[in-house]
This record gives structure tokens, C-alpha cells and sequence, in this order.
């Protein structure tokens, strides 16, 4: 027995001996594996990189001029009082025709071009009309634009002797619903008229602006779509003691920024106007947000300083302000806006009040730094079309070249100048060695309009997706 134990004693003290080394190795072991570097793995997030399908480009014009009240009995109705003359045109193929549905005459027209590779085709469409009737007198062009889910109208009145349309137009396969917001005298507004406006696929609606606002002087309108983008325009048109003294056609301004620039406002001889106590020339401005101040400068062209001082004017948050421009002689001239806040903007002016009369919207002009083609529209008799463009901040030099292979036109700019050449009606390609801004204006005796050259339609970036 004694034996016995005393071998079980001396198994039992060597495990325990085993055991106490074996700890002391592990415990050196992983001591010395956490000093030591051990290689990882890296393994990179897998990114997709694809680049959008571009899809068909798409113009769309307001089509013909329209007329409220002559429908004895119902003096809401609208009627066509004038068609449109549109010129098209696009660098590579040609674009097919359609038209709109609409609830009075054969519609609007649509262009429409399919995509060159992976590269949005360039395509560029105009409109001019005019009338000359008991109610309604005037010229009005402007270009034919492709729909977007927001945009802004500046100008129009709906006070007395106003009678201005909002025109929605969707070339879409599917109905778009729209939001119309009025930036008014008093503040912002959502009438019951401007919510959930329906516009059916491939259809066009117009709305009194009278019906979403009375009594304003400066309104501006905000378009916002869902489901579908749609084209936004505003007839504007006005009458004194029954008499038609002009109309417009004017499409989107540029889209809300501290720097604005309206290229090609045309005033007549103070003088003239003044006879009849008419201002002959204005800027809406609208800081849609905050409370900012903005300061104008009005340059003629050609010229390296401004006509007199810059002007600061406060503007209230979503209040919009129309500001005189008196004192200027006969001419074309550039405005250019400033802001420590987005605004929007838009002049606006008149020939003078002797004769027969018409007036005009002119929207700011968006940047140009890519290559883009803009379409000229046929002139009215006695106001010919020209191209009206300004340079930023440096030198540039801009190249006119019509698609129908005539010679092209060249134009120096000093930074910051503004010029004017004659342009013959088509589509021209334009092309600046720096950042411009642009329009097309025609100017005469009883015929004014103009419309900014907006860019052309670009590849898509390329997207990279990380799941």
C-alpha cells in the first residue's frame, strides 16, 4: 500500500510539472505572436463602374400664340390667335417631328434624336411668331427646350390690362403631376389652382396665371414635376385704354445662383418712352430662400465700366422686387446681378410708347464653357436676329459656325465685355475659348424679343457603384 501511494504521488507531481512547463510555452508562444508582424490579408471593396445609357434628346416647343376672350360667353377660353415658325436642326441626323395633344389647334411641336454612341445627340429648335390683332399685337421667339423636373419662370404680371398663360407641356410616355409655387407680393404661395396639375403623356396644359394669383405686379413662378419632366412656358402679354401694346414668349430662366447675367436688354430712346410716363426697361430679381442683398450693374455693349453706379437692393426671402432701369440711352446692354445667396432674374423691356408697340422677357443666360448649337428663329419684318454674348472674368473668343456650311462668324471679347453680331436664321454651332453667356435678341421699331443660349446636352459622367 505504501508503495502504492508513493508511486501515485510521484505520477501525479510529474503531470503537474508537464503541465505548469506546457503553460509557460504557450503564454512565451503568444507573447512573442503578438510582437511579431503577421502578413494580412487585404481584400479591396468591389466597385462597379458603369456609365449611364444616354437616352433620345428632346425639344419642345409652346407652340402657336394664344388668345383669352374672344369666345363670347365664356371669356376664359383660349384660342389660337397666332402660329409659330420653327427652324430645327442638329450637327449629326435628323430629328423627327411630332406634335403634342392639346385642347386647341394641331399642338406644340416635338423634336426628338436618338443618342450618337454613348453620347447624347446635339439638337437645337427655335420658335417665332407673331400677331397683329384688335387684342393682341406683338413678336415672340424663343427657343424650344428640353423638359427638367424643376424650373423657374420670372416675369408676367396679373394685374389690370395682364393677360398671361402658363403653358405646361410633357413630352413623356407617362403623365407628369405639377407643383406650381407663386412667389408673390406677399410672400410664397401654393394657390389651389398650381397643386397636382395632371399633364398627360405626350399632352400640353395651359393655365390663366390670373387663376393662381390676382393683382401682383412682379410674379415669379417656380414648376415642379413628378413622374415626369415637363416644359414650362409663360405668354405674357398686355393691354392700355384696349389697346395691344405687346407680348412675349419667354421660357425658364437660369436655375438659382449668386451670379446671374442677362445678355441682350434693348431699351429705345428714354425720351420716347417717357411721352406716355412708361418705364422702358426693368429687372425682376427673387432670392427664393433668405433675405440677401444684391447688387446690379448694367453694362452696355462693348463697354469695359458700367453705366453709372451698381445698384444694391435688398431683397426679402421669397419676396420678388422689380427695379427700374431709367437713364438709359437707346442701345443693348448686359445685366449683371450679384448675390451672397441664390437668385433668379429676368428683364424685361419695351420699344418706345410712339407707335405700334411690343415688349420682351429676357432670361438670364446659363454659363458656357462646352461646345453647344443654338437655334436661331425667323425674324419679324424690320428686326433682324442677332447674337448677343458676354465674356466672364477672362479673354475669350467665340466661333459661329452655321451647320449649313457657310463661312463662320468670329467674335473677340475683352473679360467681362459684352458684343452683338447679325445672325441669319438656322442653327449655329458655338464654341468659346473661355466661360460665356449668350443670347439670340431681335430688336425694331415694334418687335422685340430674345432668348439665352442654353448649353447642349453632355455625356454622363461615369458612376461607380460600391455594394
Amino acid at each position: 500500500m505504501r508503495a502504492t501511494g508513493w508511486l501515485r504521488a510521484l505520477t501525479t507531481g510529474t503531470r503537474v510539472l508537464i503541465g505548469a512547463f506546457l503553460a509557460v510555452v504557450i503564454v512565451v508562444v503568444v507573447i512573442a505572436a503578438v510582437g511579431f508582424p503577421v502578413p494580412g490579408l487585404t481584400r479591396e471593396a468591389l466597385r462597379i463602374v458603369d456609365t449611364p445609357t444616354p437616352s433620345e434628346s428632346v425639344a419642345v416647343c409652346p407652340g402657336p400664340l394664344l388668345a383669352t376672350g374672344r369666345t363670347f360667353g365664356a371669356a376664359g377660353d383660349v384660342s389660337v390667335a397666332g402660329e409659330a415658325s420653327v427652324v430645327s436642326g442638329a450637327p449629326e441626323g435628323s430629328p423627327r417631328e411630332d406634335s403634342l395633344s392639346a385642347r386647341i389647334g394641331e399642338g406644340p411641336r416635338v423634336l426628338r434624336l436618338e443618342p450618337t454612341g454613348d453620347v447624347p445627340a446635339a439638337l437645337a429648335a427655335a420658335q417665332s411668331s407673331s400677331v397683329a390683332d384688335d387684342d393682341l399685337s406683338g413678336f415672340a421667339a424663343t427657343a424650344c427646350t428640353s423638359p427638367q423636373f424643376e424650373s423657374w419662370l420670372v416675369g408676367g404680371a396679373t394685374t389690370t390690362g395682364s393677360s398671361d398663360l402658363v403653358v405646361l407641356s410633357n413630352p413623356g410616355d407617362v403623365a407628369a403631376t405639377v407643383q406650381l409655387t407663386v412667389y408673390a407680393s406677399t410672400g410664397v404661395l401654393t394657390p389651389p389652382g398650381g397643386r397636382d396639375i395632371v399633364v398627360a403623356a405626350g399632352s400640353q396644359v395651359v393655365l390663366p396665371l390670373a387663376g393662381l394669383v390676382l393683382g401682383e405686379l412682379a410674379p415669379v413662378i417656380r414648376v415642379q414635376a413628378e413622374g415626369a419632366a415637363v416644359v414650362a412656358h409663360l405668354q405674357t402679354s398686355r393691354t392700355q385704354t384696349l389697346q395691344p401694346v405687346g407680348l412675349d414668349v419667354t421660357g425658364p430662366t437660369s436655375a438659382p445662383t449668386e451670379h446671374q447675367r442677362i445678355v441682350g436688354l434693348v431699351t429705345p430712346n428714354p425720351g420716347e418712352g417717357a411721352a406716355s410716363n412708361v418705364a422702358t426697361a426693368s429687372v425682376r430679381l427673387l432670392a427664393p430662400s433668405q433675405a440677401v442683398s444684391a447688387k446690379i450693374s448694367v453694362f452696355a455693349m462693348g463697354a469695359t465700366q458700367p453705366v453709372g453706379q451698381p445698384v444694391d437692393v435688398p431683397l426679402s426671402a421669397g419676396v420678388p422686387l422689380e427695379i427700374d432701369l431709367p437713364g438709359l440711352s437707346a442701345g443693348t446692354y448686359t445685366i449683371e446681378v450679384t448675390a451672397s445667396s441664390p437668385i433668379v432674374a429676368a428683364g424685361w423691356s419695351s420699344t418706345a410708347a410712339d407707335g405700334v408697340r411690343d415688349n420682351a422677357w429676357i432670361a438670364a443666360s446659363p454659363a458656357l464653357d462646352e461646345p453647344s448649337y443654338v437655334a436661331v428663329a425667323p425674324a419679324s419684318a424690320g428686326a433682324s436676329p442677332t447674337f448677343r454674348v458676354s465674356a466672364e472674368d477672362e479673354p475669350a473668343r467665340v466661333t459661329l459656325t452655321p451647320l449649313d456650311g457657310g463661312a463662320p462668324v468670329e467674335v473677340a471679347l475683352e473679360a467681362g465685355v459684352s458684343q452683338s453680331v447679325p445672325v441669319a436664321s438656322g442653327v449655329w454651332r458655338v464654341e468659346a475659348s473661355g466661360t460665356v453667356f449668350a443670347s439670340i435678341g431681335y430688336a425694331g421699331s415694334a418687335a422685340l424679343a430674345g432668348y439665352p443660349v442654353s448649353a447642349s446636352a453632355q455625356a454622363s459622367a461615369a458612376v461607380v457603384v460600391v455594394p
